[in-house]
């Protein structure tokens, strides 16, 4: 991935064409970074890193590119990709990039750690959506901190097709799950309601229910008759005004259905008896209705 160090590469050009060999001279910096000024016969370059050993790398390696652009014919200057240590919190940066543009948040993983205990080497891999990115560095907190520059370096770019490909199939993946635990669960609780081991009734029994809403204080009860005696336009506002007169505060939700068009009600009852029911809005309420009407007889 990465080859030969870019001050060994520019130790042997110097060697091979008999010039003297580079300097290297540090000079003060107020961030906290250091700061390496490598010098070849006329030629200077700085070299900006968090530690010195960075720092004189990047000299080299900017050294090497302006050798290469005041003498292009010698061919002998290895070429060097070496990536500057960035001295803000490039994994901060690109996770608040990723929030902001509504994409994934990028992974990170160390898949080689080798070199010599005194120059060691780390390479982490920095992941996001399809797109993979390497930063090498003697540390590993700095080899994360250079592939995420260089994730970020492609993301902000305008060709970000397959990027925006992979969210589209990311999205419609979850769509997708979505819709089928929602499926899952309609046919869970259908298969409650329905079936049964033999001889074996689930949950709590209807009498036992019916002895519940039967002890409601009187004064509720009679309200709630009263009420289903009446009659309304609407099954629905007669539902609503039935739950208020017996104290009950129930959780309606809806969902498309499978089968059609109308949408699919859910009602639970929040009380002491779990009451859940289930049903195209056409047919609902009037279930609900019914099922009062025998449950306060």
């Amino acid at each position: 991935m990465v080859g030969k160090s870019s001050v060994s590469a520019l130790q042997e050009y110097c060697a091979k064409n008999k010039i003297s060999a580079p300097t290297y001279e540090w000079i003060d910096s107020e961030s906290g970074s250091f700061i390496c000024r490598a010098t070849v016969m006329e030629v200077e370059a700085d070299g900006n890193g968090r530690s010195k050993r960075d720092a004189k790398h990047l000299a080299a390696s900017n050294i090497i590119k302006k050798l290469r652009l005041r003498h292009p014919d010698i061919d002998e200057i290895p070429q060097v990709e070496q990536t500057e240590i960035p001295t803000t919190d490039m994994i901060a940066v690109l996770r608040d990039y990723c929030v902001q543009h509504q994409h994934p948040l990028p992974t990170f993983e160390m898949v080689q750690e080798g070199g010599t205990p005194d120059a060691p080497e780390f390479i982490a891999l920095c992941t996001l959506a399809s797109i993979k990115r390497f930063g090498m560095s003697e540390k590993k907190k700095d080899a994360r901190q250079k592939a995420a520059l260089a994730m970020l370096v492609v993301i902000q770019d305008h060709n970000t097709e397959p990027l925006e490909r992979d969210m589209q199939i990311m999205q419609l993946d979850d769509k997708i799950e979505e819709i089928e635990a929602e499926r899952y669960h309609k046919f869970k609780t259908y298969r409650e309601f329905t079936e049964s081991t033999l001889g074996e009734i689930p949950g709590i029994s209807l009498c036992d229910r019916h002895n519940y809403f039967k002890k409601f204080h009187k004064h509720l009860r009679i309200a709630a008759k009263n009420i289903l005696a009446d009659n309304y336009e609407c099954d629905q506002h007669k539902l609503m005004q039935l739950f208020e007169a017996l104290k009950i505060n129930p959780k309606i939700s809806k969902a498309p259905s499978v089968d059609t068009l109308e949408l699919m009600v859910c009602i639970e009852l929040n009380c002491e008896y779990d009451v859940y029911f289930a049903n195209l809005e056409s047919k609902i309420y009037k279930q609900v209705l019914n099922y009062f009407q025998t449950m306060l007889t």
